[in-house]
């Protein structure tokens, strides 16, 4: 992984000559930074602002960006929940009116084939 801290020293005290530009693999524009000392020296005060982030890119491109990566990987279909009122009402007559709320919600483009389905499933169990 590439360093903030190297880069910025190498911005500071090579930075006209684009070694923090060569140091994060950019060979193309360090060799035109170099060329035009550094875009006539704007270039250099640009990459003061520029250069956090670009070592941020290189370490997620090339190391997968360390701990700035989510690791989130739940796939879970998202529970859908339908409340009801009317607590005097039979069990049957609330599992299809929860089930004709579902249908409604997919025909609306709310849920999802996969999420009708799978809360259907449960109603049904």
């Amino acid at each position: 992984m590439k360093s903030k801290g190297v880069a910025y020293l190498l911005w500071f005290f090579l930075g006209f000559f684009s070694a923090h530009r060569f140091y994060l693999g950019k060979i193309g524009s360090g060799l035109l930074y170099f060329f035009t000392l550094q875009l006539f020296g704007i270039g250099w005060v640009i990459d003061l602002f520029r250069l956090g982030g670009m070592v941020d890119i290189y370490n997620a491109l090339h190391f997968g960006g360390g701990k700035n990566v989510n690791t989130n990987t739940n796939s879970n279909v998202n529970n859908v929940v339908v409340n009801l009122s009317g607590a005097g009402q039979s069990s049957n007559n609330n599992v299809t009116e929860q089930l004709q709320r579902l249908s409604e919600l997919k025909a609306s483009g709310a849920l999802t084939d996969d999420e009708y389905n799978a809360q259907k499933a449960k109603l049904l169990s």
